[in-house]
């Protein structure tokens, strides 16, 4: 990887920071999925419902993740993004010995909220390091390496974790995190040239924006807190963060240092980059959820064959994450970008047209379209956006990013829990087929917005 890395003479070290960078922020993903088979014998040891289950241990998770992205990518804007991913290990740690050493169930749900804000720490500054780090030709596939490498972490997670729990108890999933996040701070510590880190440290943290943040997080809280529940909630939770949202950007606009510089989205390849994020994860994760339940009704299949169905879509777009960049080197970023958001786009058609009346093996052609297809745009997409802005806002840009990506996936769930709420046969098919046109049309509104980059995006600070 040496050769992919920005002229320095300390080449030793930036790779030291690539693997930090790796095994740090693969962990977000691995315990946001490996919690899911360790939740019944939690309950089990500490006597809780399912619900409350979910709720500090799942939802808040998520939610801390959500909130914080884009504050914990201006606070690397400010103190510097190696700074800020180590203390995001630190946090990370810190919420697994929580966990491991207090047996009651609220110090595991402050455990996952500490984890949470460990994570939201180091994957905005993981992000913003490797657009600094990796000279600009090769980050299309260096991002698609590691969005393929964040992939593979979600999708066995569940394996690992099912296997953890059955060999040391559900303490394991937390203790297994331990040695690598020893690794990645360790690795992280090594002292970097100016020219790869650089700070505007002059600001200091009494010109972090605590009111933005506040605004922000609280419009982002109401919103996502609101989509799970019923009746007019989702709709008052809307209507209220985007009042919240607009008094966040009016105050932006006026104060000294914003925590999200609204500039950001006069650069179109940021704005199309986010939206295309957002977009293709409302749809995946929708599905992730929705198709145990209609691989069941539909075709009979019993759980372990459920798990083998969806195989396709995760395996596919592991493999084209790896692939994407490299395509994107030979044909363009603008190409690549169009061929794998057509290519989900098919696969989301041929759901929705197959819908009750196609064989098993359309469904799975159709799933390792739409896997291949978000494979195949990580890696150009990431670069794409995180090229268009200055070096200086990478931190807080990556942020944005992934709280669109959080975002995406809150909506797409919320989508399938308004929706598929009956099971009978009619009514199960008109939801499904309903759930599937929604999908279309975001697939079809990602192309348009794919069709609004030139091509030739303008790479700022290199």
């Amino acid at each position: 990887m040496a050769k992919w890395l920005n002229p320095a003479s300390e080449q030793n070290r930036l790779r030291r920071l690539i693997i930090a960078i790796v095994l740090g922020a693969t962990l977000i993903p691995l315990n946001s999925t490996m919690i899911a088979v360790a939740l019944p014998a939690i309950g089990e040891t500490f006597l809780a419902s399912r619900g409350d289950l979910t709720l500090w241990l799942v939802t808040s998770y998520l939610l801390v993740n959500i909130v914080l992205q884009s504050p914990a990518g201006k606070l690397g804007d400010i103190l510097g993004r190696r700074r800020a991913f180590a203390m995001g290990i630190s946090l990370f740690a810190a919420g697994v010995l929580i966990a491991i050493f207090i047996p009651l169930l609220s110090a595991v749900a402050v455990s996952r909220v500490l984890m949470a804000a460990g994570g939201a720490m180091i994957l905005p500054n993981a992000m913003a390091l490797l657009r600094v780090i990796i000279a600009k030709h090769k980050r299309a596939r260096v991002f698609g390496y590691f969005n393929a490498m964040m992939g593979v972490s979600a999708a066995i997670g569940p394996l690992v974790g099912g296997i953890l729990i059955d060999q040391f108890g559900w303490k394991s999933i937390f203790l297994v995190n331990l040695p690598i996040l020893l690794i990645s701070w360790i690795l992280v510590r090594t002292k970097l040239p100016v020219k790869f880190d650089p700070t505007q440290s002059q600001l200091g943290p009494s010109r972090f924006d605590f009111i933005g943040m506040g605004l922000l997080g609280c419009s982002l809280s109401v919103l996502v807190i609101g989509l799970k529940l019923d009746g007019y909630w989702p709709t008052a939770a809307i209507l209220f963060c985007g009042v919240g949202l607009y008094y966040f950007s009016r105050w932006e606009r006026v104060t000294a240092a914003p925590l999200i510089d609204l500039r950001l989205f006069r650069h179109v390849p940021f704005v199309v980059g986010g939206s295309i994020v957002g977009l293709h994860n409302l749809g995946m994760y929708a599905l992730l959820f929705q198709l145990p339940f209609w691989l069941n009704e539909v075709y009979k299949l019993k759980p372990g064959f459920i798990g083998l169905a969806l195989l396709p879509m995760m395996l596919f777009m592991v493999i084209f994450s790896f692939a994407g960049g490299r395509i994107s080197e030979n044909i363009g970023a603008r190409a690549t970008i169009l061929s794998g958001v057509t290519g989900g786009l098919i696969g989301m058609l041929i759901l929705y047209f197959s819908a009750g009346s196609a064989s098993l093996l359309w469904m799975l052609i159709a799933l390792a379209c739409v896997g291949g297809g978000i494979g195949i745009v990580s890696g150009p997409i990431h670069s794409e956006a995180m090229s268009a802005i200055p070096t200086h806002q990478s931190g807080v840009a990556a942020g944005v990013l992934s709280t669109m990506r959080y975002l995406g996936g809150v909506i797409g769930i919320t989508i399938i829990s308004a929706l598929l709420n009956d099971t009978g046969a009619g009514t199960m098919l008109a939801q499904n087929k309903l759930c599937f046109a929604i999908y279309v049309g975001a697939y079809t509104l990602a192309l348009l917005l794919a069709l609004k980059l030139s091509g030739e995006t303008r790479i700022t600070n290199e």
